[in-house]
């Protein structure tokens, strides 16, 4: 058996072992634990889901390009299901709207105790910035502010939101120009508009001058990924 494949099945069979203690539940807890869950994880079973996310992530991360069976209306039902875009954290997201001034229109509550219609993130005036229903509304609308604004500056209607499949520690949003499944007529529908290739170049620039690190890749749609957790073989 040659030495990559022997070292493959090595691999294979020491993550099998370890998945044995996925699930396995410390009957002595830890008084200062406070994660809310009814029980709790040994360590030996948090390092072992920590290594089978890993895995998971390996398997199915983001790439440059795909197959031509890998797109097409039958992938709604046969899947994979991929959404080609840039992914942003919360912190990402919130960075870019600071830098890029965007604005985001006020509710109608908001704008009669403020006597203002709009403000504009990285931009708020002292006493502005001491509201906390108003931090709080900024915070809650941020993500729709940056995609409503990378509409705007490309010329891309409707980028679609995705949760992309990744770490949630990193990823918490995809926008993407268009889906696996409807790639081919979206492109056309851009090109006859703004030009793909001139919405992808504004997009990048936004991006990369509010110092965020995002690239345009196929990424997996979590919500098409059902069954793919700890208990997924691999």
């Amino acid at each position: 058996m040659p030495t990559s494949s022997l070292s493959r099945a090595t691999l294979a069979e020491r993550a099998r072992a370890v998945d044995e203690y996925l699930f396995e539940i410390d009957d002595n807890p830890n008084a200062s634990d406070n994660s809310g869950m009814p029980w709790t994880f040994t360590e030996r079973a948090k390092r072992a889901q920590a290594a089978k996310w890993n895995r998971l992530y390996k398997l199915f991360h983001p790439r440059p390009e795909i197959g031509k069976d890998e797109a097409g209306p039958l992938c709604l039902v046969n899947g994979p299901r991929l959404a080609y875009g840039w992914a942003f954290s919360r912190s990402d997201i919130r960075k870019y709207a600071d830098f890029h001034h965007v604005n985001m229109p006020l509710q109608e509550y908001l704008s009669e105790k403020l006597g203002k219609t709009l403000v504009r993130y990285g931009a708020l005036s002292e006493t502005d910035a001491q509201d906390e229903e108003l931090l709080y509304y900024l915070d809650e609308c941020v993500e729709v502010a940056v995609r409503v604004h990378l509409e705007y500056v490309s010329g891309v209607d409707s980028l679609r939101r995705v949760l992309p499949f990744g770490n949630p520690r990193i990823f918490d949003v995809c926008f993407a120009l268009y889906t696996n499944i409807e790639a081919e007529e979206r492109m056309e529908e851009i090109d006859a508009t703004t030009g793909l290739d001139d919405a992808i170049t504004i997009i990048n620039y936004a991006i990369k001058e509010a110092g965020v690190q995002s690239e345009l890749l196929w990424w997996y749609d979590r919500a098409g990924l059902r069954g793919v957790g700890l208990n997924y073989p691999c």
